[in-house]
């Protein structure tokens, strides 16, 4: 019998879903391997979660990623809990560390790009970034298994860090579906043709590319609305100066949606568009073509590989090849139905339970 230790800190984060549904079937699926399992998360979280898991036990865990008490208390808190195998699934975890774990790397966006918000001391931010660097070097270094979303992740990991990692690099695709709530309509849409962007508006998202692409059709298509489904924070408030400088018309920022009107609007949109530079693997592509949306993709990054044949591309630095795939699939309602049949097909390729069974191999391996 054997004590593996998940850290989930970020479960309640936009990288939350690939966590949560590990765990679900973990407690589902695996509660009888004769293993014991412990997930370690936020303390505001642990009844929440420990009603839905009723076979692993879950344990509050308040240490911020990038702090001090990441790098001690947390470090003491796994000491006390004598785990066989810790699967840290983020990379944010204590340096002094060296007992046996496996680590799920996302992506390398935090390496690539700069997300300074107007909160951000630039100095602490870019050693923070130095820190996270060196500490991504020793997770490459120590675990015993790095698990990453997609092969291009993967792939990109071995340039910056050595092909000689690649042989403990394992690739778990995730999956793609909104939890199975009623869709909750958004009256104020109700009765309006728009295409729409979901997640985060950090700058290598490239929200405003999408933006300057509608800012190019607004006259051609006076009754279509872009709507930007997203936190509003620093960057999409930066985002929404720039529709107000430059008089874009219908540009609409919705902040959070509950997943019954993430799923309304994504049945109603003519289309739902990516032009993020950076990706580990975009659920909300499958969330999207999951819900019979058009996916209207940039060529960059995992999204080819997550998008496979089901999207339409087009170059994320090109205001008018954006533009240009937006209209294809705004004109032609056959294009539009083609696309979401390919959508639905797809994502029959991708499954939680694949990704949890792959997962819980590389435990058994690794004990």
């Amino acid at each position: 019998m054997a004590h593996i230790v998940l850290d989930v800190r970020i479960i309640e984060t936009s990288t939350g879903r690939y966590m949560q549904r590990l765990l679900e079937e973990l407690n589902d699926q695996y509660s009888t391997d004769g293993n014991i399992y412990t997930a370690l998360m936020p303390s505001a979280h642990v009844a929440k979660w420990q009603a839905r898991l009723p076979h692993i036990r879950v344990v509050a865990a308040d240490a911020k990623w990038y702090t001090v008490a990441e790098q001690w208390s947390l470090y003491h808190q796994l000491r006390r809990l004598r785990p066989d195998l810790v699967h840290f699934t983020m990379p944010q975890q204590p340096l002094l560390w060296t007992g046996p774990s496996i680590t799920t790397i996302h992506d390398m966006t935090l390496i690539r790009f700069n997300n300074i918000d107007e909160s951000d001391i630039a100095l602490v931010y870019y050693f923070k970034k130095q820190v996270f660097n060196v500490l991504m070097r020793i997770v490459m270094w120590r675990s015993r298994a790095i698990i990453t979303p997609t092969n291009f992740v993967r792939e990109d990991l071995g340039r910056v860090y050595g092909a000689k990692y690649l042989d403990k690099i394992y690739v778990t695709h995730e999956a793609g579906e909104i939890p199975s709530v009623e869709p909750h309509t958004i009256t104020e849409f109700e009765h309006t043709d728009y295409i729409c962007t979901v997640g985060n508006m950090f700058p290598y998202k490239n929200v405003e590319r999408v933006i300057l692409a509608f800012e190019q059709l607004a006259a051609r298509y006076p009754d279509l609305h872009l709507l930007c489904v997203g936190k509003k924070d620093s960057f999409a408030r930066t985002l929404e100066q720039l529709v107000l400088d430059r008089h874009i018309p219908r540009v609409h920022f919705l902040g959070f949606v509950s997943d019954g009107q993430k799923r309304w609007l994504l049945q109603q949109s003519l289309g739902y568009v990516s032009a993020s530079l950076s990706e580990g693997f975009c659920i909300p592509v499958l969330e999207a073509m999951v819900e019979g949306c058009p996916a209207i993709l940039s060529n960059a990054s995992c999204l080819p590989e997550t998008g496979g044949d089901a999207a339409l591309y087009f170059d994320p630095y090109s205001t008018e090849d954006c533009a240009r795939a937006i209209a294809e699939v705004v004109d032609d309602p056959n294009k539009r139905a083609t696309l979401s049949a390919a959508g639905l097909a797809h994502v029959g390729k991708f499954s939680w339970q694949k990704m949890v069974s792959e997962t819980h191999q590389l435990y058994l391996e690794n004990l």
